[in-house]
């Protein structure tokens, strides 16, 4: 399979410049639309709609993006056209719900570029990119991770934001005073997300979420998955 145009919609420009230069090598058309024209989802999708690619190749963490953003792409984008994610998480639980949400296939940035180069040619081509037993076992780790964070999901923002701080060991009384509040405020506020996640300290509390991945750790920035 030669002459498939394929967008490359990942901002690290020398692993997309690598990859452009694998697949113009035997024969495809790599592009690399100008990201910092999309700002937003819809103006991503329609630039994209106007003229589909044959296959898109996704980098969840695009831009600002947080993986939670890139799957709402990753949704909006896998009805119209092939999506390839490549990504350099090798969470299974991330990797079933990318298929879950429509995704050809998942592929390690750590494969050799032929490996990706293939990939891209068999999502193109509507193949299989994972095995039966393979695809079974990645949504069953996304079906799982969902249910150890259902518990989150019931936390209201405030909440949330607390449990980021205790995550961050942050004290109650240095969260108040950032959020201009009481420290009963925070304290009544720590007892609630204690309550909804059914711990007893804030120790337990990070520990839980954490081990939940409602915490992801990425250039010192924390980001919430739920």
């Amino acid at each position: 399979m030669s002459g498939l145009r394929v967008a490359l919609l990942d901002d690290h420009q020398l692993l997309s410049q690598a990859l452009a230069a694998a697949l113009a090598a035997v024969g495809h058309r790599p592009e690399l639309p100008a990201l910092s024209t999309s700002p937003d989802d819809a103006a991503l999708v329609a630039e994209l709609a106007s003229q589909p690619p044959d296959v898109v190749v996704l980098d969840l963490h695009l831009g600002a993006r947080d993986p939670a953003g890139g799957d709402r792409l990753l949704r909006r984008l896998a009805p119209a056209v092939p999506v390839l994610v490549l990504t350099a998480e090798e969470d299974p639980a991330r990797w079933g719900r990318c298929l879950r949400a429509g995704a050809r296939g998942v592929v390690s940035k750590q494969r050799p570029l032929p490996d990706v180069v293939s990939a891209v040619e068999r999502a193109a081509a509507g193949a299989d990119l994972h095995t039966p037993a393979q695809r079974a076992a990645l949504l069953h780790a996304a079906a799982a991770a969902d249910r150890a964070l259902a518990p989150f999901r019931s936390l209201t923002p405030r909440e949330q934001a607390v449990l980021d701080a205790l995550v961050d060991g942050v004290p109650a009384a240095d969260i108040a005073r950032d959020a201009c509040v009481s420290e009963a405020t925070v304290r009544t506020q720590i007892r609630a997300v204690l309550t909804k996640l059914g711990v007893r300290s804030q120790l337990a509390a990070a520990a839980a979420a954490r081990r939940a991945g409602f915490i992801d750790f990425d250039d010192d920035r924390m980001r919430r998955r739920a």
